[in-house]
């Protein structure tokens, strides 16, 4: 079965889920509301200040702590171009802090030949067993919420975490190549 989340209901799961959250993320650049402000302070002093106080107040951040707390796990592999793109290389410098609250972090690199087995799209897997696929609009921001609960379906997206999971390379040993700057 297949069905569509309000952004209410799907920020319900994140504190609904029982036991496992994982998520697969594909994109080199995204465009949300409520890090846009932290990002952009970063492009312009490459200071983490902002972020470091966000991650102290969030509802996400607490809500990842609360749950690790409980005994459950949150995971997520970034699959990435090299050279990083501007935001990619912000997630990377800021995801100490959903270290911190408990969330373990894996990249692979796009050019690994695992990532040819996996899908070409963002999703969250709830406790091995429903699917929450994130679609896109032009401007890279998150708008539909696609939830998918089919077990067959469901054993696909399990086997594109593992393999995903197997190949990533877990935060603390990830040192992406700095951008190639251009002497004039």
């Amino acid at each position: 079965m297949t069905r569509t989340l309000t952004r209410d209901e799907f920020a319900r799961q994140f504190r609904e889920f029982e036991h496992t959250t994982w998520k697969l993320e594909v994109r080199d650049r995204y465009d949300v509301s409520s890090e846009r402000e932290e990002f952009e302070y970063w492009l312009r002093t490459g200071d983490l200040s902002l972020e470091k106080e966000h991650a102290r107040t969030s509802a996400w951040h607490r809500n990842v702590r609360d749950a690790r707390a409980a005994g459950k796990l949150w995971q997520r592999v970034r699959v990435v171009s090299e050279p990083l793109s501007d935001y990619i290389r912000w997630e990377h410098a800021a995801t100490r802090f959903n270290l911190e609250a408990g969330e373990d972090i894996r990249w692979l690199p796009r050019h690994h030949p695992a990532v040819e087995k996996l899908p070409p799209r963002d999703f969250w897997l709830f406790d091995s067993r429903w699917v929450c696929i994130l679609h896109f609009d032009e401007n890279d921001s998150p708008h539909r919420y696609e939830v998918i609960d089919d077990p067959a379906t469901i054993a696909q997206y399990c086997q594109w975490r593992d393999i995903a999971w197997h190949y990533a390379i877990p935060h603390g040993e990830y040192a992406p190549e700095a951008p190639k700057r251009l002497t004039v």
